[in-house]
């Protein structure tokens, strides 16, 4: 009689822990806002992508919405080599549903899975000129999600680690990155400047702000991320959303 185990590798040996060779076709997803995306991505490219603006509940939508992409591409969800999400920072529940659902979706098939940062994503909506990036997403009780991000030569490097701080400190985070003397644009982007937008420019001299129009994070962006970095995928069981701080629950429970 074989021995009951709870560790998903020994269950499921078939699974692959990281593609040996880049995935042919990649299906990426977005949950971290109010809004959602889908997206496929083949031999490296974003053939296909749904945003679903104001999404609402994302438990309803995304199943469905998913199914009803993959019939509008002409492909069976079986012929997906790497399933990839949006990990985080952003809405709690939102990434928790994200990542639950793509984790069902690869579990049942045997495929591999991977995460990847929204900030990063978003920070790849700036095209076509060397800048200086930092995403900021509204994080609520006074703090922002944000990162610093470097663009030359139309090749994007991360320059500081995804973080949850007060809008005050982006200054000095700014100043730790050692290039405020560069000679490229400060960009921010994203929707926590709708809330802390006059905050910044009052704070940090030179800044300039994307338009409203590229504040949401890509899916297509995603799955790009996840096809130049799929030897770090994992299996279902591996990946986890990136809360970057305590959730509600446990700010409460820590206060008692």
């Amino acid at each position: 009689m074989m021995e009951k185990t709870d560790n998903l590798e020994e269950q499921r040996p078939d699974l692959v822990k990281s593609p040996v060779k880049p995935p042919e076709k990649i299906l990426a997803i977005d949950t971290s806002s109010v809004a959602g995306s889908i997206a496929l991505i083949q031999d490296g490219s974003v053939t296909d992508e749904l945003t679903v603006g104001k999404a609402g509940r994302h438990s309803e939508w995304l199943l469905p919405a998913i199914e009803e992409f993959l019939k509008g591409c002409k492909l069976d969800i079986s012929e997906v080599d790497l399933f990839a999400a949006g990990n985080g920072p952003g809405s709690f529940t939102g990434l928790r549903i994200g990542v639950s659902t793509l984790k069902g979706l690869a579990w049942a098939l045997s495929r591999p899975v991977i995460g990847v940062s929204t900030l990063e994503a978003l920070a790849m909506n700036i095209k076509g000129q060397d800048a200086l990036i930092c995403p900021v997403f509204d994080a609520r009780k006074g703090q922002v999600y944000t990162a610093f991000f470097i663009l030359k030569h139309g090749c994007l490097e991360r320059v500081t680690p995804d973080v949850a701080v007060n809008p005050e400190e982006i200054s000095g985070l700014l100043a730790g990155t050692g290039l405020l003397g560069e000679s490229v644009p400060l960009i921010f982007i994203g929707h926590g400047l709708s809330v802390y937008g006059e905050l910044i420019k009052a704070e940090i001299d030179g800044s300039s702000f994307a338009e409203e129009g590229l504040w949401d994070v890509s899916a297509g962006n995603i799955g790009l991320l996840a096809s130049s970095k799929f030897g770090e995928a994992v299996t279902p069981v591996e990946l986890l959303p990136t809360y970057r701080r305590p959730s509600e629950a446990e700010f409460k429970r820590n206060s008692r």
